[in-house]
């Protein structure tokens, strides 16, 4: 019997891992598995996760099956081993191999097909000898069913009690800048050795999880509310939220290729007394080298009662002129919800490549759809519009409907909102208001 201290030998342990591939691909109907393309990796992937609840990524039943070439032969962790058994009917990979034992100890009753013998020969009026009909041991026909039912209800109850994997931040609320520490919660009787965890923290920056660890840190420098997202291989599983307020506008620039630092910009009432926008000298003053690309957020972030589903967002914008590391002439607007958001971009018309747009839980980008409704060139000044009617999205540029969604996740309530030009922009005037009960951003102007 195989053991998990490596008692047996290597080539008895791969004799069953051997055995057990093949019976895995004539379950699945291609016994000849050398000529398995990567579409039938992918899709017994899938067949193994709905009948075991155990995820086996293609690459790993390809490495399992030799289809990925190593030095050493791979040997699957007993998570994965359990799944395969489980497939083939078995309520775990120490029953399977307890049966190929037992069957190489008695070969006489080893095949599962009615044993074939030659007829006898009928002398005069003889009746024909009938072979017997060979059976199972009854002690041992016994105690196969009885493991059997042991390991299906062993089996039922670790995979109900399984809890999937979590993501929480101990600190969520904070004021900027913040350190927020997250808590790693994997599942540990379904976690394939393959599966790669990473954090989207929300602001552009990511990590790669590693196996160990269980506690992570990342450092928020711009006020918002951000959805931490924890992904396992590709998909996202949990979210978790970071809100940093403010007290009314504030403006953060960055500069694009520069991941280290953000520049702060103090400036004394804010679109309060005609101040609509942020000089190039202001900014220089900050630290931001305005011969590059930089961009700069206005942001007012605080709890309101306003329905993120139900309102309507209003403001008027220039974009910055040309100059030096502006191309593309950009303003973004952002809605912040409590469990999702709104956001879109508006640019120059050879630039929508670049353009993002988000409502709740659709999404669309530049890179893969074709978002040229979204062009348009701001640079003298322009209207746009964002009407949200029961989780129905429009938007509005200079009057005209260029895009309508309706979308599933609510929103919730508002938690703020982000203006976001590249280079210096101007915000002429601004509101937003509940359509329902006709509450007025406390920020509008």
């Amino acid at each position: 019997m195989i053991t998990e201290n490596g008692q047996q030998g290597k080539a008895e342990i791969f004799y069953y891992i051997e055995v057990c591939c093949q019976r895995v691909s004539e379950t699945y109907g291609k016994p000849d598995r050398d000529k398995w393309i990567n579409s039938d990796y992918v899709s017994l992937s899938h067949i193994l996760f709905k009948k075991t609840h155990v995820r086996i990524s293609p690459n790993t039943l390809k490495r399992i099956f030799g289809k990925i070439k190593t030095d050493v032969r791979y040997y699957p962790q007993k998570a994965t081993r359990d799944a395969l058994a489980i497939y083939l009917g078995h309520p775990d990979w120490e029953h399977f191999v307890q049966v190929q034992e037992w069957a190489e100890r008695h070969p006489e009753q080893k095949s599962e097909e009615p044993i074939r013998e030659p007829l006898p020969v009928i002398l005069e009026h003889h009746p024909p000898t009938v072979a017997p009909t060979r059976k199972w041991p009854l002690p041992v026909l016994t105690g196969v069913v009885l493991l059997a039912i042991l390991g299906f209800f062993f089996f039922r109850s670790t995979v109900e009690t399984a809890e999937p994997a979590k993501l929480t931040c101990l600190n969520p609320l904070g004021e900027n800048p913040h350190s927020a520490v997250f808590k790693l919660q994997r599942p540990t009787l379904t976690n394939d050795e393959s599966d790669q965890y990473m954090i989207q923290f929300g602001d552009g920056k990511k990590e790669i999880i590693n196996s160990t660890d269980s506690l992570y840190t990342h450092y928020y420098e711009r006020p918002g509310r951000y959805f931490a997202i924890l992904q396992r291989n590709g998909q996202s599983v949990d979210t978790a939220t970071v809100y940093l307020q403010t007290k009314g506008w504030t403006v953060t620039a960055n500069m694009m290729h520069d991941t280290t630092r953000v520049y702060p910009i103090e400036v004394r009432n804010l679109f309060v007394n005609g101040q609509r926008s942020v000089s190039t000298l202001e900014a220089a003053h900050a630290g931001v080298d305005t011969n590059r690309t930089f961009f700069m957020e206005f942001i007012n972030s605080h709890p309101t009662t306003i329905n993120g589903d139900n309102f309507e967002l209003t403001t008027h914008v220039q974009t910055s002129p040309d100059r030096a590391g502006v191309r593309c002439s950009q303003v973004g607007l952002t809605v912040w919800g409590e469990s999702s958001q709104h956001l879109f971009d508006v640019m120059k018309p050879g630039c929508v490549h670049w353009i993002d747009l988000q409502t709740s839980d659709i999404h669309k980008n530049g890179h893969r759809d074709d978002l040229s409704f979204m062009g348009a060139d701001f640079r003298a000044g322009g209207m746009l519009k964002l009407q949200v009617v029961n989780k129905r999205a429009r938007i509005f540029i200079d009057g005209r409907q260029v895009y309508e969604a309706t979308y599933t996740k609510p929103l919730h309530q508002v938690y703020g909102v982000k203006v976001e030009f590249s280079g210096i922009g101007t915000v002429n005037s601004f509101l937003l208001k509940d359509l329902k009960t006709g509450q007025v951003f406390d920020g509008s102007f």
